[in-house]
């Protein structure tokens, strides 16, 4: 007789991709992750690489015999528990977590900057009224489960999974709600209120726990996800927690200096304007900025720009003034350049040929005449 080849894979392949698919279900389960939007996500990409692997992992090569029924017995006990523990898992993850909403919001900008508080609606699955969001009509006589038999848990030793049957109720109703067909959620208007905290900028994400979709059979419902935008100031703009505003002035301060009155995000404050400063110079007020998130510094600056106004008709008076100033000016130019100008000719005369010939001659003489009187 030939002899009997039985190769049994499946059922140790498929345990230790089973458990090692378990810890990592819950290492990346959201109600372990609430605070990390990517765990969610990592949830069911080991859900997916889960049921393709446990599609493609049974591989029974056999014999004759009553080793045939024996391998194909034994794989399919190891592969039925460990599917249905996963589906339970990961079915009970899909219905428990319901789909998140993201909203725009357009602020103005002292809104951003001080902070606010908006209600805001939107098209939302809300919870059904007719049901109060249970998928059956209110009075319907509930039944004990059968795959869980009213304990809610289904227990596939040494895994424990919520009942996919009840979603852990404990009891099942064959009856379904008319208005939302059984799901527990019906199409509506949401309306949530969100405080927006001082200093956010466009492009800015706040998250509203379970403010998105409501989830079927009261399940947990989705996040809501509002992306800010703010629109611009005439007077203020920002580069991060820096704001800048521009303050004109005459071209009197600017030559004589003196205080002009700003506006500030806590209100006006006087300013002193150097004397003979020029147009565009910047003056800082510390402290005076955006708040911001920072170990030492809370808040940002204030960036004061001036722009020098000058008239556009002058009368006689002033004209005269001007002319005499302007004269006064071209004078002490005049008188700078003749300065630099006399100095510049003596440079000029001691570096000329001659000048260094006559100098060459004397030194000669003077040097003869020592000889001579020793």
């Amino acid at each position: 007789m030939a002899p009997i080849l039985v190769v049994i894979r499946f059922p140790y392949l498929i345990q230790f991709f089973g458990l090692c698919a378990m810890q990592l279900a819950k290492k990346y389960h959201p109600d372990a992750n609430k605070n990390n939007p990517s765990a969610k996500r990592k949830f069911q990409e080991i859900r997916d690489a889960y049921e393709k692997r446990s599609r493609s992992s049974v591989n029974v090569e056999y014999g004759e015999g009553d080793a045939e029924g024996s391998a194909h017995d034994y794989g399919r006990h190891f592969s039925s528990s460990f599917h249905k523990i996963f589906s339970e898992i990961f079915e009970d993850e899909t219905d428990r977590f319901a789909s998140d909403i993201q909203v725009e919001l357009i602020l103005s900008f002292i809104e951003a900057a001080e902070g606010c508080t908006k209600d805001l609606s939107f098209e939302a699955y809300v919870p059904c009224d007719s049901c109060d969001g249970g998928g059956y009509p209110p009075g319907v006589k509930a039944r004990v489960c059968p795959t869980c038999r009213g304990v809610g848990r289904v227990t596939i030793p040494p895994f424990t999974a919520t009942c996919t049957t009840c979603h852990g109720s404990g009891r099942v109703v064959k009856e379904q709600c008319i208005s939302c067909g059984g799901s527990g959620v019906v199409e509506g208007t949401k309306e949530v209120k969100v405080t927006i905290p001082a200093g956010v900028d466009s492009e800015d994400t706040i998250r509203v726990p379970e403010a998105g979709n409501a989830g079927a059979r009261r399940s947990r419902p989705g996040n809501l996800f509002i992306k800010l935008k703010v629109a611009e100031d005439r007077t203020f703009t920002r580069d991060g927690a820096d704001v800048y505003v521009i303050s004109e002035i005459s071209f009197t301060q600017a030559i004589l200096g003196g205080k002009v009155e700003v506006p500030t995000l806590s209100g006006k404050v006087q300013v002193n304007i150097p004397e003979g400063v020029q147009p565009g110079q910047l003056v800082v007020l510390r402290g005076k900025g955006l708040p911001k998130h920072g170990f030492l510094v809370s808040h940002g600056d204030q960036f004061v720009r001036f722009r020098v106004k000058f008239p556009s008709e002058i009368n006689e008076r002033q004209r005269a003034i001007l002319e005499e100033f302007a004269k006064e000016e071209i004078d002490s130019e005049n008188d700078t350049f003749q300065e630099g100008n006399g100095w510049a000719q003596f440079l000029g005369r001691v570096a000329s040929p001659k000048f260094v010939l006559e100098m060459s001659l004397l030194l000669l003489i003077l040097m003869l005449l020592k000889k001579v009187l020793a």
